[in-house]
């Protein structure tokens, strides 16, 4: 289907098992489509650019999700994550600037490099437990992504610029008794100045 401009919405058959790479790309009047239980991986840019997309919800049968799998979809709003994938793929929602609301899986153990880049209207964001890894510019550019709820107790690896050109006044919630570990810790030093502690 891709760069079919005239689709609007598509329910896919049961007995599909994967959405391949590009699937649907710049299918730009793409508003709605179902994704069964079946399915149990998401190619490379599947969604890339469908600019009517406004939300999706992809199931729990889903283990893997490709890159860019989202990039481009500027009127995602609302995404519901399957709770058994492991990575938020490379720029899966990179440049989607309406997406106001999605809550990362507790299975998740690595944010990828640019994977929110200039997502402008990402109010917050919970980071779970599970995560031991955030890569490069994962969260840049969200500049009203304040606050960010960071659960580990341990501080994951945070690569560079992962929180730059973000509102200055941004905080960051780590648990309480990890506040001088994230300070003192590579990559969240830059940012020492947001981090407070947090009883969650």
């Amino acid at each position: 289907f891709e760069g079919c401009i005239s689709l609007t919405n598509i329910s896919i058959a049961d007995r599909v098992t994967e959405i391949g790479d590009s699937a649907f790309a710049n299918c730009s009047a793409l508003g709605n489509i179902t994704i069964p239980d079946s399915v149990t991986a998401i190619g490379r840019a599947a969604f890339f650019d469908c600019r009517s997309l406004f939300s999706i919800t992809i199931p729990d049968s889903v283990t893997e999700i490709g890159d860019t799998i989202f990039s481009g979809c500027t009127s995602l709003i609302s995404v519901k994550m399957s709770n058994n994938i492991t990575a938020i793929a490379y720029a899966a929602f990179y440049g989607c600037s309406y997406l106001t609301n999605i809550t990362i899986p507790d299975s998740v153990t690595t944010i990828e490099e640019v994977a929110f880049y200039d997502c402008i209207s990402l109010r917050n964001i919970t980071i779970p437990e599970s995560v031991t890894k955030i890569e490069a510019e994962a969260f840049y550019g969200c500049t009203n992504l304040s606050p960010v709820y960071c659960k580990p107790i341990t501080p994951p690896q945070l690569d560079r610029d992962v929180f730059d050109a973000n509102d200055f006044t941004q905080i960051i919630y780590v648990p309480t008794e990890s506040v001088s570990a994230y300070q003192s810790a590579s990559g969240w030093s830059d940012y020492s100045f947001r981090i407070v502690g947090y009883d969650f």
